[in-house]
């Protein structure tokens, strides 16, 4: 990609004019050397992306594919609620919240 230095930018602090080739100056713009091999043509920019990112990008596509929603869950205890069958134990839902409160507590 080139930026033209005549263009003004919204915003910028810089002029145009001050604007210099940073390749022709010597300074270092930190970009890491090709680790491929390869060696890019003189004014080429190159991009590596790390090993982790296919890792993440097939892990993502595999989350994307599991439903948010146990739907089949839902159904089942949504027929109970509707029907009148479902009858939460009181003395299990006290001592969930009180293990989750001081799971909470031992956190902070």
């Amino acid at each position: 990609m080139k930026i033209d230095p005549r263009l003004p930018i919204p915003g910028a602090t810089q002029q145009p004019s001050q604007v210099k080739n940073s390749r022709s100056s010597g300074v270092h713009t930190g970009q890491s050397a090709n680790t491929a091999g390869a060696n890019p043509a003189a004014g080429e920019d190159t991009v590596s992306i790390s090993a982790r990112h296919s890792d993440l990008q097939s892990l993502s596509a595999s989350f994307a594919s599991v439903p948010e929603v146990r739907v089949n869950l839902v159904a089942a205890l949504q027929q109970k609620v509707t029907s009148g069958q479902y009858k939460p134990d009181s003395q299990k839902i006290a001592d969930a919240i009180i293990a989750e409160h001081a799971s909470r507590s031992a956190k902070a």
